[in-house]
């Protein structure tokens, strides 16, 4: 089921366009300023916040969204749990429509937990409860599911993390088989990557996923509260557990700008970590609260096109968005530009 409504408005600070200082916004990640031969790539702070969406059950309004996407030209789509439906922004933060029905069989949903898009704008909804994947075209029409068939292989056991590699395969956190899985686009599964414990390796109910260029695989090892890193076989290669400021708690969303700095949805510690490429510690951002850049149960993270990032405040029941301040590798950021006149001296 779609239902639309073009009528309701959500505030959104204007977009900045700097183009005549060299100002180029990535399709999945980061914006990066180049100025006098430098180039910012190094995440340095939140430089602004605001929230998309209030709590309630109306259109544009959430109860407990646990995940977010965004398409290449900015739509923002919210798997908001607790209305049992999936709803879509428009680039300027309009409401555009939501989909989905309650329901335990056929195209039914019961717990939307997680969303991701593939390059054809498909849009995949993992619901947790039903322990199954929804597929939808871009306007909402249901199209298929997969993930509960008669291969044991192929099923999930409260799965909560979900993600679409540049190759169109789709990764699924199978949080209570303590496992993530690979699937092709017929549902079936091609690689497993982890199994129950602590040790290296390991994963202990993982959620929030992400897959970068490479096809590496980043996890929110959850329950061993640390971050875990495979290559794209499936080996593992790095944890992360401690920060500068605190070890992590119970991390579940993860997200990657275009340059592979890694942000971390620290979910028990109620902040953001961002972690470079070589998976170094950056900043923390936020802590518990109902402020702009305060969080309450922070879950899936998307980075838009213009490099700001999305966050599923689950309990806080609005998508929060930071735009992001970036320097460059050297630790030395230019001076800010100044925009040119508007042609005509007009305003």
């Amino acid at each position: 089921m779609v239902r639309r409504n073009q009528s309701t408005r959500y505030d959104r600070p204007a977009l900045r366009l700097l183009l005549a200082a060299g100002v180029w916004a990535g399709a999945a990640g980061a914006v990066t300023v180049t100025l006098s031969g430098n180039t910012l790539t190094v995440p340095a702070g939140v430089k602004d916040a605001y929230a998309v969406g209030a709590p309630g059950r109306e259109d544009g309004q959430f109860n407990e969204p646990t995940a977010c996407a965004l398409d290449a030209d900015g739509r923002l789509y919210v798997a908001d749990r607790r209305n049992v439906r999936v709803q879509r922004f428009d680039a300027h933060s309009f409401f555009d429509f939501s989909f989905g029905r309650f329901g335990w069989s056929g195209d039914g949903l019961v717990a939307p937990t997680a969303v991701a898009l593939d390059q054809n704008v498909y849009v995949y909804v993992l619901d947790q409860r039903r322990a199954l994947i929804h597929q939808y075209d871009y306007f909402g029409q249901y199209l298929k599911s997969f993930g509960q068939t008669e291969k044991i292989a192929s099923r999930f056991e409260s799965p909560a993390g979900l993600a679409v590699d540049n190759l169109g395969n789709v990764w699924v956190a199978d949080t209570g088989n303590h496992k993530v899985k690979r699937l092709d686009g017929r549902g079936e599964v091609t690689l497993e990557v982890g199994s129950y414990g602590a040790d290296f390796g390991k994963l202990n109910q993982p959620t929030g996923i992400a897959v970068d260029a490479e096809g590496g695989l980043v996890v929110c090892d959850t329950g061993n509260s640390r971050l875990a890193f495979f290559d794209r076989f499936g080996n593992p290669t790095a944890t992360v557990a401690d920060t500068p400021d605190g070890p992590l708690r119970n991390p579940s969303g993860v997200a990657l700008d275009r340059f592979g700095n890694v942000f971390i949805a620290d979910t028990g510690n109620d902040r953001i970590v961002a972690l470079d490429p070589k998976r170094r510690y950056l900043f923390a951002s936020g802590k518990f609260g109902s402020g702009e850049r305060d969080f309450n149960h922070p879950a899936g993270l998307a980075f838009g096109p213009g490099g700001e990032l999305y966050v599923a405040d689950t309990f806080n029941n609005v998508v929060k968005v930071l735009e992001l301040e970036y320097r460059s590798p050297a630790g030395e950021s230019p001076p800010a530009p100044t925009p040119p006149e508007a042609p005509g001296g007009g305003e």
